[in-house]
């Protein structure tokens, strides 16, 4: 990661902590972070961007070929999402693509190996299926607020966690919220 971005992902966490704005953090981050350089995906998608706290962190942890795509519903947010990542340096590596996931995602073509997903929270499982078709074998997914909204994404981890062997599925507790982390199995 550079250290423009770095500086960038600073001046986030301190602005977002000051303002109660919910983005990652430093603590999921490690966790993505860590996820990326042992699995080294080069195709990601984020469904979900806010101020694009996330598509920092994950475009700048990608190998140097790698694209990152970010779906988000906003139209301000995701004007608001590309500029965070142009003053980052990560805007050539980084497509926004604005709208709703649900109708975004059959239009998105190519193989993804890397997913966060961060947006409604009732419609991670439908997200997920709209993505299946599209993730490569060893692909990893990693859904966040998995804590805070389990009522809410139970649909989801039941899928993922049941799923006759098809996902490797792993809940990261951080003490008030949770992400879980999927690995498609080949």
């Amino acid at each position: 990661m550079t250290k423009r971005a770095r500086r960038m992902l600073a001046l986030m966490d301190r602005a977002t902590t000051l303002w109660h704005i919910p983005v990652v953090g430093r603590a999921k981050g490690r966790v993505i972070r860590r996820l990326l350089e042992r699995h080294r995906p080069t195709r990601a998608i984020e469904i979900g961007s806010l101020l694009g706290y996330s598509a920092i962190l994950i475009a700048g942890a990608l190998p140097p070929r790698g694209r990152l795509t970010c779906v988000e519903s906003n139209p301000y947010l995701a004007k608001f999402v590309k500029s965070n990542l142009e003053v980052a340096g990560l805007g050539r590596r980084v497509k926004v693509v604005g709208g709703d996931a649900l109708r975004v995602l059959p239009l998105l073509s190519g193989r993804f190996d890397f997913v966060f997903i961060d947006a409604v929270k009732e419609d991670y499982l439908d997200y997920l299926r709209q993505l299946e078709p599209k993730l490569v074998p060893g692909a990893v997914v990693v859904a966040d607020n998995t804590g805070v909204f389990r009522r809410d994404v139970a649909p989801y981890l039941e899928h993922v966690r049941a799923s006759a062997g098809r996902w490797e599925s792993r809940e990261h507790d951080f003490g008030d919220d949770a992400m879980e982390v999927s690995i498609l199995r080949g």
